[in-house]
């Protein structure tokens, strides 16, 4: 997933160490594919419940594995985490051996009660909550749900925060969302909420075709970064690609604030797990196609180390496009999500690379190339 944070509080910034060795530490993973909301472009296809999702002693046998091998921090989506009926006895196995949890909600199902259990009963320390625009009739087009919810959600991020978690809201890039990404900002700064994320969609799921590829969308974002720049409480721009769809106008910012570079930790200090128990280096890339194994059968450990994607994902200057590209130590290879979902192809081309853009205005590569 490709994306920008901006940051309203100080915390956490990430930099280059994303891309150095790494054991593993952190999963990502869809606990349920079930899900109340129909996002037009959900990156994970959400919504029924698959057949064969991990049960309750399969999803605690994965964390304990996860623990042992050195995983200190699990973020749950979904779908809808909070759809899954067993959840609170997930958490509870994940704050036996003090692994941090952090969800990723709409968060059309939270209220102060549950929040406060979470705080009390868990080891749950941030929540990222899907908020693509402040408007009802919008809000109910983009996430597939009635525009009442879109209260709910602003309740529920004000319980969040009140409650002392780390506050995320999450919005994506589209033709739609930028104009309202200034009220957010704005709304931001009023609930003292942590970030605000603009993703860029990717071609998953529901959003195949979702990707805003015109370079003036992206030129759009400018008004929103000025607008950033000008509020009383801004910190810092942080991107995990740095010469991704974003990097001109990010490029033009850095004079003016502090732009950090997080990197991408897929298949480097992080892997995913789908809903089945699939593994892959990255949650958008939870397809069969790229399965390094599933939980039920194989220790998260070894295919972290052993696995043939997950070297690749640590050496993308050895593949593909990237081969001995002077940019991969600050790139670290693009989005290789963006890049599968495109080609076919992990080692594949990703279309933002500036790289790639280049040698296809000279002609250098034709335009099926991966």
């Amino acid at each position: 997933m490709i994306d920008v944070k901006l940051k309203l509080r100080p915390g956490h910034v990430g930099d280059l160490d994303w891309m150095a060795p790494s054991p593993l530490w952190q999963l990502f993973w869809n606990v349920t594919y079930a899900c109340n909301f129909r996002c037009p472009i959900c990156f994970s296809n959400a919504g029924e419940r698959a057949p064969d999702e991990l049960t309750t002693d399969e999803a605690r046998a994965m964390i304990r594995d996860a623990h042992a091998a050195g995983v200190t921090d699990i973020v749950l989506s979904g779908g809808e985490p909070f759809l899954r009926s067993d959840l609170f006895e997930i958490l509870a196995t994940m704050a036996e051996l003090g692994i941090t949890a952090r969800i990723a909600t709409h968060g059309g199902l939270l209220n102060e009660r549950l929040l406060r259990r979470l705080r009390t009963e868990t080891t749950t320390k941030s929540f990222q909550v899907s908020l693509d625009t402040l408007d009802p009739a919008l809000y109910s087009a983009i996430h597939g749900a009635p525009a009442r919810t879109l209260g709910m959600a602003l309740d529920a991020l004000q319980c969040i925060r009140a409650l002392g978690f780390h506050t995320t809201v999450s919005t994506r890039l589209s033709p739609r969302t930028l104009p309202g990404i200034p009220d957010l900002l704005d709304k931001g700064v009023e609930e003292g909420w942590s970030t605000v994320t603009i993703h860029c969609p990717l071609h998953t799921g529901r959003s195949g075709g979702a990707w805003p590829q015109n370079a003036d969308v992206i030129a759009q974002l400018r008004p929103a970064l000025e607008h950033f720049l000008a509020l009383p409480h801004h910190w810092l721009i942080e991107t995990n690609i740095p010469w991704g769809p974003f990097h001109p106008v990010l490029q033009e910012f850095s004079r003016r604030i502090r732009v950090a570079h997080a990197g991408c930790g897929a298949g480097r200090c992080r892997l995913a797990i789908g809903a089945c128990g699939n593994i892959s280096p990255c949650i958008c890339m939870d397809l069969p196609q790229a399965s390094m194994g599933n939980v039920r059968a194989h220790s998260l450990g070894a295919v972290f180390h052993d696995s043939p994607l997950a070297r690749m994902m640590r050496r993308p200057q050895d593949h593909g496009i990237c081969l001995d590209c002077p940019h991969v130590a600050r790139c670290g290879g693009g989005c290789r999500a963006a890049a599968f979902a495109l080609t076919g192809r992990v080692d594949g081309a990703d279309d933002s690379c500036p790289l790639r853009i280049a040698q296809l205005s000279r002609g250098a590569l034709a335009h099926a190339s991966p």
